[in-house]
């Protein structure tokens, strides 16, 4: 049975998807955090090492994937809500 996909629900696309980005950017943020952790705080010459740009990148890297990742999957639907009007959609082939 032959079947298209016509239409996105942007909001609903867009909160999954960017919830997909956010969490899997843990996967990177918390090795990270945890390599940091090991790293001395001071410089060969004894000077102290400023890890706070390190740690609020790791802090913010998981939010900024999940504004981005809505706001850009969230246009990517609505364009191929548009588009699928005219084309007719993305067709798939279902077997019981």
């Amino acid at each position: 049975m032959i079947k298209s996909i016509t239409h996105f629900a942007p909001h609903k696309t867009a909160l999954t998807v960017s919830l997909v980005f956010a969490l899997s950017s843990l996967l990177f943020v918390v090795p990270m955090a945890i390599l940091f952790s090991f790293m001395p705080s001071t410089d060969p010459n004894g000077n102290p090492i400023n890890t706070t740009p390190f740690l609020i990148m790791m802090i913010a890297m998981p939010i900024f994937y999940f504004i981005f990742g809505y706001l850009f999957t969230g246009l990517a639907a609505w364009l191929y809500n548009k588009v699928a009007k005219f084309t007719g959609g993305i067709k798939y082939e279902t077997a019981e």
